[in-house]
């Protein structure tokens, strides 16, 4: 029971290595065209995906891909949070507007941490559960 979680960043500057958001944002897959980016989605339906888009192509890119199951979260990084406040009412179940990369940032490891402890918790019940089935069977040597 493998869970991962994939970071997707779709941003016309995603590429740039020089990007200080990018180095703080670290092992992401990045995308700097929308089709390619859905493509992705599309074909990995089995990751769970955190997305983080610019406001320049959220609009493009959330309606077609906002149904998706294995979207868990869309971070919307934009310059200004009002700009897409009433667009964005729409798709607030699983979507949230940043105009700060620490702010975004800061959601976005705490929301994986959760979430990788909620799975641990899990695993760890299934490993006692199994525990106690193997002591089932364990006979005195003798």
């Amino acid at each position: 029971m493998m869970l991962e979680y994939t970071i997707l960043w779709l941003d016309g500057n995603s590429s740039d290595p020089m990007s200080s958001f990018r180095a703080k944002l670290g092992n992401a897959q990045t995308f700097t065209n929308v089709n390619d980016c859905i493509e992705y989605i599309k074909s990995h339906s089995k990751e769970l995906i955190y997305l983080i888009v610019s406001g320049s192509l959220a609009k493009e890119i959330i309606p077609i891909i906002y149904e998706s199951s294995n979207i868990i979260e869309i971070f919307l990084f934009c310059g200004s949070v009002s700009a897409y406040a009433e667009w964005a009412m729409d798709y607030c179940d699983k979507m949230m507007i940043f105009d700060h990369g620490d702010d975004l940032l800061e959601r976005l490891w705490n929301d994986l941490q959760n979430k990788l402890r909620e799975h641990a918790k899990i695993c760890l019940k299934l490993a006692e559960e199994h525990k106690q089935r193997a002591l089932q069977f364990k006979k005195p040597c003798g």
